[in-house]
């Protein structure tokens, strides 16, 4: 947002011409928790195939996510980097936490697998580093 002269006070003090507004970013480190559900001798085979694709020590934290699941196919989560602003109003954990869960939710949906009892956490990165 741009401040010009007309938004001084009326007194003439207190705002600077060029000033401008910040705007926060937080970046949270997301994970959405589930267990498969209802699947079919089809989708256990496809999602056997591509396990190596998915083990814990090929995931990390991106704006795309994760998928990690282990042979057994019982439990999944997904890892994101979910970046919210001041626009998404005051609580940004929540914010995180629904985006995180959509997302998991659209590419559970995209693969074409049921799935249970989603749960998400997430954590504000600035909040690592920041010292009490």
């Amino acid at each position: 947002m741009r401040v010009g002269p007309s938004d001084a006070n009326p007194d003439g003090r207190g705002v600077a011409t060029d000033q401008t507004a910040a705007m926060a970013t937080h970046i949270h480190r997301v994970i959405v928790r589930g267990f498969f559900d209802g699947l079919d001798d089809e989708q256990r085979a496809r999602l056997l195939a591509e396990q190596p694709d998915h083990d814990i020590l090929r995931s990390g934290f991106t704006r795309e996510g994760s998928l990690t699941y282990e042979p057994n196919l019982s439990a999944f989560s997904f890892r994101y980097e979910v970046r919210t602003s001041d626009e998404d109003g005051d609580d940004h954990h929540d914010a995180a936490i629904e985006i995180g869960l959509g997302q998991a939710e659209a590419a559970l949906a995209e693969l074409g697998v049921g799935a249970k009892h989603l749960r998400a956490t997430a954590a504000d990165m600035a909040d690592v580093w920041r010292e009490d």
